[in-house]
């Protein structure tokens, strides 16, 4: 996950704080806000640069854009605690208290110009706090956290069938939401979880990539759920026939269609290099021969085993190179955006029909969780 990971928990934390009506409000109703994080009323984003001498701080916001936030002695400072949504729970402090790379909220008055904004208000996450919720974010989700292809659902009952992904191989396990499971949906040629948006049991579809944060039953086979995110992906391979570095395009003839697929590579498109090992444990045995034991693919996380492979550059690919390609199902099948792209993948598409199945699970191995 990126450093603007937190910004959308920040502004939740804001909002529910009851400090962010004012925002409603515009100085200038002619002037068109094209950042999201900037508003007449304030700028929320991650500070670049601090000037003790002049109490300017720089904010750059997800997007990019910045804006010059200057200090005074009637600044009231605040420090928000991680999990904390209210603002009796938040933490006076210091004008001196924050520091560079701190995810903050600051209100004011913002210039026409969206580039200057003196604070009233300053309220500040630490990267040292950011980072420690995400790592038990992160280490609740692999303990507590499923994932796989979505291959029924019963919508009366709220259930869902899920080919789920483990350490022993796909098992299937029925996922039934309650009244407080909380849906999010990936965003279009998006894997990042920050990128998700509020969803609803009836967004899934059958065939899609779904992870979930709950509870399983002692025997594995039912799973209560807190929170589902989910995503229409598809993955296709293929031999690589033509490659363009210039306009990071390449084209690949995949094995089930036998049609040229144009694939665009972005600088969200995360790739990576099959080792010789994890090759071994995802190839299906010859007949005749014993598979890989399953304690050699790992703890099963998949998402985790995904992003622990050698990465892989474009200008490192070749003509004739066989990869698999992960990209958001779109109205173009002859041309997609690639999320991840998994080079060395040659053994898995000797058959198209083996190599179709295998595809399937290594496409989903680039979702990304919190």
């Amino acid at each position: 996950m990126n450093k603007f990971y937190s910004i959308g928990v920040l502004c939740a934390v804001i909002l529910c704080a009851g400090i962010g009506a004012a925002q409603a409000q515009s100085p200038n109703p002619a002037t068109t806000v094209v950042d999201p994080a900037i508003t007449p009323l304030s700028v929320m984003g991650v500070v670049t640069t601090f000037t003790t001498e002049t109490q300017l701080v720089v904010v750059t916001t997800s997007a990019g854009n910045q804006v010059n936030v200057r200090l005074n002695a009637q600044t009231e400072y605040m420090r928000i605690p991680p999990g904390e949504k209210t603002r009796d729970k938040f933490i006076k402090i210091a004008a001196t208290d924050f520091g560079v790379g701190d995810m903050v909220f600051a209100r004011g008055r913002m210039s026409q110009d969206q580039k200057n904004l003196p604070a009233r208000e300053f309220y500040v996450m630490s990267k040292g706090d950011i980072a420690q919720k995400r790592d038990r974010e992160r280490e609740e989700w692999r303990t507590r956290g499923i994932s796989g292809t979505i291959n029924a659902l019963n919508a009366e009952a709220k259930e869902i069938t899920l080919d789920a992904r483990t350490a022993e191989g796909t098992k299937p396990m029925v996922i039934a939401a309650t009244a407080n499971t909380k849906f999010r949906r990936y965003a279009p040629n998006s894997i990042r979880f920050s990128d998700s948006s509020t969803g609803a049991f009836s967004d899934l579809k059958v065939g899609d990539q779904l992870r979930g944060l709950g509870t399983r039953n002692a025997e594995g086979t039912r799973f209560t759920p807190d929170e589902i995110v989910s995503g229409a992906f598809q993955t296709v391979g293929g031999s690589i026939t033509e490659i363009n570095v210039d306009t990071k395009e390449l084209k690949i003839t995949d094995v089930q269609s036998k049609q040229v697929v144009t694939v665009s590579v972005g600088k969200d498109t995360s790739m990576r290099r099959l080792t010789p090992e994890m090759l071994a444990a995802l190839t299906p045995p010859k007949p005749g021969t014993t598979a890989v034991p399953a304690p050699a693919r790992g703890s099963g996380d998949l998402q985790e085993m995904f992003d622990q492979l050698p990465a892989l550059t474009l200008a490192e690919l070749k003509v004739g190179d066989s990869i698999l390609v992960s990209s958001s199902k779109g109205s173009e099948p002859a041309r997609v955006t690639a999320i991840a792209v998994v080079g060395g993948v040659g053994p898995l598409l000797q058959g198209a029909q083996s190599g179709r199945s295998q595809a399937v699970a290594l496409g989903a191995m680039s979702l990304g969780g919190p």
